[in-house]
């Protein structure tokens, strides 16, 4: 005999289950507390989020800054379309998170994969990815693509793609 057969009315399962099996209410507080740690720098005046994984620095080396900026000024952006994000001074950073905080349409990762922030979702870098209303594109880091010139390449390539450039 199986019990494949019998539906539960809901009235039943509402006295059977009278609290939730699943408690989501850490996970909301977790992410409010994140939220209020992190800082960035720009005015997010387009909502692009970019994160980097950049030690030793605030944000971005001065070097990485200035090819950063080079990379958004060909896109038509400045530095206060955007808010950039340094993940090391937050390790397990999620990114529901970051999208309290910066309300992102699109968001930039360099030298930083999908499942580091706790994206439910895996995608090679150059590849624009839609997903929960913003766009996604991965990348290594920003010195490691302004020193080869195939990188560089590609990630044109990519944001043009997801700029509509």
């Amino acid at each position: 005999m199986t019990l494949e057969k019998y539906i539960l009315p809901p009235s039943l399962m509402a006295k059977l289950y009278p609290t939730s099996l699943v408690s989501l209410s850490q996970t909301v507080s977790e992410n409010s507390a994140a939220a209020q740690q992190i800082k960035f720098l720009g005015s997010n005046q387009k909502q692009i989020t970019i994160l980097v994984n950049e030690t030793d620095t605030s944000f971005l080396s001065d070097k990485s800054f200035t090819f950063l900026t080079g990379i958004l000024t060909a896109c038509g952006l400045n530095v206060a379309d955007v808010a950039i994000v340094n993940i090391v001074p937050h390790p397990n950073i999620h990114f529901n998170a970051i999208h309290t905080v910066t309300q992102p349409h699109t968001m930039l990762l360099f030298g930083i994969s999908p499942e580091e922030i706790g994206l439910p979702l895996h995608f090679p870098d150059f590849q624009v990815q839609r997903f929960n209303n913003t766009v996604y594109v991965c990348a290594p880091m920003l010195g490691k693509i302004e020193a080869d010139k195939s990188l560089k390449t590609k990630l044109w390539a990519a944001l043009k793609s997801a700029f509509q450039l």
